[in-house]
């Protein structure tokens, strides 16, 4: 017997054995595709955890600057007079530049 033969004794079992293994493939095609990363989530991922991280830089850096100009009132005072050196008056002012700079959304760069 052919195989031409035993196809046109029983169509049905060729046609279900081939839908089945069809359905089979296709499946495992997906399911392997689900498995891997696309590049496009891999990107949005990336975007996503620069933006996160570029903002905490900067409430860090405001952080810092504060604690910076508490410092420095700190010392005010505590002076003597009041007032601070020229130097240091000179670094406060510095810091409330950035600190304005930082708020309005400008780079420290």
């Amino acid at each position: 017997m052919t195989v031409a033969d035993s196809f046109r004794n029983n169509p049905g079992k060729y046609i279900l054995g081939s839908a089945g293994s069809i359905i089979a493939v296709v499946t495992a095609l997906f399911t392997l595709d689900a498995r891997y990363a696309h590049a496009a989530d891999v990107e949005k991922d990336k975007a996503q955890t620069q933006k996160v991280i570029k903002d905490t830089a900067i409430i860090i850096r405001k952080q810092s600057i504060e604690d910076k100009l508490f410092e420095y009132d700190v010392k005010k005072e505590q002076a003597p007079d009041r007032r601070l050196s020229p130097l240091d008056s000179a670094m406060q002012q510095r810091y409330k530049r950035q600190l304005e700079d930082l708020k309005a959304g400008k780079s420290l760069d």
